[in-house]
């Protein structure tokens, strides 16, 4: 697959896009940190096996770039500017690209985890489930979890993940320094238990392991089928 570029008027600059099409698709799946997908984990391969085994319905998928380290930082952490940017350029471009969807799923990890989080609970009516692998909810003292404290439930499927390794705390993370005062591991735990009285469907994973994309790679294949039967 080879990149496309989206101007944006909200964000510095442009974003790389990734399309990998599927005849009669009546969805689209959007992934957050398309680098980290596209390279580390796999998903274009994951993906392609899954539609060859029919363990998906037809579903066009989009990797968005994260441009870098410092972007991933600003654009990742629950900011209005980037979800505005994915509802009003970048849905619009896809269509104008691959022609109109039923419905839209997003998805991400880590920082991008948060920010798919962040959007879906900002944007209901929009996106139709997704899927956050590792989030960061310990991001700005897990202000994510207090804000969706008093958001109505709405319908979709959430497929939020978390290893039980993830136990690191108090550390900084380059290149801005957000500061990390408490694990991923318990920030999630407390953020489902929010999330799960914001959405009719939560599925909630610890696997065995750590912030690693093979983890990320070895569930994709579960959750991508299990959020998608929800409108099978």
């Amino acid at each position: 697959m080879n990149p496309q570029e989206i101007t944006t008027e909200r964000l510095n600059g442009s974003r790389r896009i990734w399309l990998q099409p599927s005849a009669d698709a009546a969805c689209c799946w959007i992934f957050l940190d398309a680098e980290l997908y596209l390279d580390r984990v796999g998903a274009v391969q994951i993906v392609e096996q899954l539609l060859k085994d029919g363990g998906l319905p037809p579903v066009t998928f989009a990797y968005i770039s994260s441009l870098d380290a410092a972007a991933r930082h600003r654009d990742y952490t629950c900011s209005d500017d980037y979800a505005t940017f994915l509802i009003r350029e970048v849905i619009p471009w896809i269509e104008q690209s691959q022609g109109r969807f039923e419905r839209y799923y997003l998805g991400g990890l880590s920082l991008s985890g948060l920010a798919a989080a962040y959007a879906l609970c900002r944007h209901p009516g929009v996106f139709s489930g997704g899927l956050c692998q590792s989030p960061s909810a310990w991001w700005n003292d897990e202000w994510l979890t207090a804000a969706i404290a008093s958001q109505p439930a709405r319908p979709g499927r959430l497929w939020v993940s978390v290893g039980n390794q993830e136990l690191q705390q108090g550390v900084s993370h380059p290149p801005t320094g957000l500061f990390q005062q408490t694990s991923q591991l318990d920030s999630v735990r407390r953020l489902v238990r929010q999330l799960e009285t914001s959405f009719s469907q939560v599925r909630s994973h610890e696997y065995d392991g750590g912030h690693d994309p093979a983890c990320w790679a070895a569930e994709l294949p579960d959750a991508l089928t299990w959020v998608l039967a929800g409108h099978e």
